[in-house]
């Protein structure tokens, strides 16, 4: 947990690779899904595969990022920052992996730098959206975002009794999610 936040922190709006956002979101938010599923287990006296255990919960970490990185730009009534808050302060979002992959790294520097400076940074995050927009950004990760889902649904398959197949399916849909918005 502690080394995805510090990764996170110390990272300097320098070009980001998917795979690395992914990692950040892997260490950052997995082990506490993982601990939590893991102690509610052993509290209960069930044994249960750690390693399978670990992997849904890398699943469900991941996708649940990737959900909070998709989240910050919908805004979906329950948010409580306004769209594009990543941008402003300065997150290594999946969103901005995508586009910088895309070749987009240069524009949303500048556009990051800008939007930091105004006191009304409208205008300067409507161009973030536009440039993920076109850089297939939200679409790459929407589409992420339902295969670390449909990843953690086939492990939750493993499990080894009804009970904790269950449980497993209805953490990973509740959890993973995607909010309506209206």
């Amino acid at each position: 947990l502690c080394s995805g936040q510090g990764a996170e922190l110390q990272w300097n709006s320098r070009p980001l690779r998917p795979i690395d956002a992914l990692q950040i979101g892997a260490l950052k938010t997995a082990p506490a899904f993982e601990i939590a599923l893991y102690a509610g287990l052993r509290a209960a006296e069930v044994e249960v595969d750690e390693d399978l255990l670990r992997h849904l919960a890398t699943y469900i970490g991941e996708g649940f990022q990737v959900l909070n990185d998709l989240d910050d730009w919908d805004g979906h009534p329950s948010s409580r920052r306004p769209p594009g808050h990543d941008v402003i302060t300065g997150r290594p979002t999946i969103l901005r992996a995508f586009a910088d992959d895309a070749g987009a790294a240069e524009q949303l520097e500048a556009l990051t730098e800008q939007a930091r400076a105004l006191d009304d940074p409208t205008d300067a995050i409507a161009l973030v959206r536009d440039l993920y927009d076109e850089s297939g950004a939200f679409e790459k990760a929407r589409a992420l975002h339902s295969r670390l889902r449909d990843g953690a649904l086939e492990l939750a398959e493993q499990m080894p009794s009804a009970a904790l197949r269950e449980l497993a399916r209805f953490l990973v849909r509740s959890i993973l999610k995607r909010p309506t918005v209206a």
